[in-house]
């Protein structure tokens, strides 16, 4: 049920569709909050909304719960570029590639 949740939601995000965005991180949160791929819709949901802060504890959330979910440290370096914090953005990027 969970699968490629968050592949749809960085559709979702990339067409910055936030009603629809919105729905899938209240519904995907609601039905089981601890899995990363609700932590990463919930942090587009963030990010859209411009609240990088936010959306990078989610990103960290789902890596928490998950280290090998790539789409998570993809998602956090990006954010961290947002927050104009290229040394963390680069040491997500490259954990995300690490054997």
């Amino acid at each position: 049920r969970y699968e490629n949740t968050d592949s749809y939601s960085n559709i979702l995000y990339i067409k910055e569709d936030a009603g629809e965005l919105s729905y899938l991180a209240y519904k995907t949160f609601n039905n089981d909050k601890y899995r990363p791929e609700t932590c990463c819709v919930v942090g587009n949901y963030y990010s859209l909304k411009g609240e990088h802060e936010k959306a990078i504890m989610y990103f960290k959330r789902a890596i928490k719960l998950d280290r090998n979910f790539l789409s998570a440290w993809t998602l956090m370096g990006h954010e961290y570029l947002e927050t104009k914090n290229a040394p963390a953005a680069i040491e997500a990027y490259r954990t995300k590639n690490a054997p």
